[in-house]
């Protein structure tokens, strides 16, 4: 799958926000081992885990525990771009609401942003993440402090009430998280989520513009597509090494003109997804193994050969190092089972 990325505004007003605390850039790339604006993609997105990286070093720092909130807090109305503009373009703030659940992604490109309505007079905008990869304590706060920052005057205008919910522990910060949102904060709930009164959903917005709301709604989607194009491209590219692989490990050029890509063109692509052919190549083994090890009548050479290795010995290593065990003791596992 492709790496999980935040737009680099969300860097560059992070590192802003260091640099006002008295954190140098040279300081934090010496905590980092690394300048994070040098991994800023062609498409303008940068590897989630080195945003996290950012905030925890600055956190470390600055001795900060809040500074994923006060970094959000303080980021500008710049990374939101075409999604505050359809925010603001909506009909009524249901609309908007629903273009940030749609396109939320161009934010932060992991997991979801759901609205539901708990009861008749209390609605809830969470973000749900993959149980398995969850974001980091800053990451939620500097995202939930941002978009609570940006949407605070469309709160203070239409909701009597809002209170805003992470799952992580408090730590000790209840009051000072209160005194940045400005609002009731509870911690340890079930998911990460800002509830407000639900008749804020049907409050017409100041500037409603229909025509200009369709034409940033397309332009929207064509960006989400550029986006989710390189998921494609993963999914394309390990399905041809898939195929070939009885044939031997096929080499990159092989799979670029089955793609009708030029080589070049795709290992910059592969780059832009932090993913090397290399690890693709492991990964569609390590996924066709599965299927094959539970074919009682593929003998383990078989097997060694239908995934492109040289020999059993080195199928029955890459085997172990993918599951723990070797081949045939999980295949006698199997077959206890």
């Amino acid at each position: 799958m492709r790496t999980p990325t935040v737009c680099k505004e969300y860097l560059d007003n992070l590192l802003e926000y260091l640099e006002g605390q008295g954190l140098s850039s040279r300081q934090l790339q010496s905590v980092l081992r690394l300048n994070p604006l040098s991994h800023i993609s062609e498409q303008g997105r940068v590897p989630l885990r080195l945003f996290e990286m950012t905030l925890d070093a600055g956190a470390n720092l600055l001795g900060d525990p809040c500074l994923g909130a006060k970094a959000g807090t303080h980021c500008s109305r710049t990374p939101w771009g075409m999604v505050n503009y359809l925010g603001m373009s909506a009909s009524n703030t249901r609309e908007a609401v629903d273009a940030m659940q749609r396109f939320s992604r161009l934010l932060i490109d992991h997991g979801d942003m759901v609205l539901s309505e708990v009861n008749s007079s209390t609605a809830c905008l969470s973000w749900q993440q993959p149980p398995r990869q969850q974001a980091s304590v800053h990451v939620v706060e500097f995202f939930f402090a941002n978009w609570y920052r940006v949407n605070k005057p469309m709160l203070d205008r239409g909701a009597t009430r809002r209170e805003v919910h992470f799952a992580h522990a408090a730590q000790g910060r209840e009051a000072e998280m209160e005194a940045l949102f400005e609002a009731p904060v509870s911690f340890g709930k079930k998911l990460n989520a800002v509830h407000f009164g639900r008749e804020l959903l049907d409050q017409p917005t100041l500037y409603p513009h229909p025509g200009i709301h369709r034409s940033l709604e397309q332009a929207a989607l064509i960006e989400l597509s550029n986006l989710q194009f390189e998921d494609r491209l993963i999914k394309d590219v390990r399905d041809c090494i898939v195929s070939q692989l009885a044939d031997g490990v096929p080499r990159l050029e092989d799979i670029s003109a089955q793609l009708g890509i030029a080589p070049r063109t795709l290992q910059r692509r592969l780059n832009n997804t932090e993913t090397s052919y290399k690890s693709l190549v492991d990964d569609a083994r390590k996924e066709r193994s599965l299927g094959l090890i539970s074919r009682r009548e593929l003998g383990l050479l078989e097997i060694s050969a239908e995934l492109g290795f040289s020999d059993q010995s080195a199928f029955q290593k890459a085997f172990k190092r993918w599951y723990g065990q070797a081949p045939g003791r999980y295949r006698m596992m199997l077959q206890s089972a």
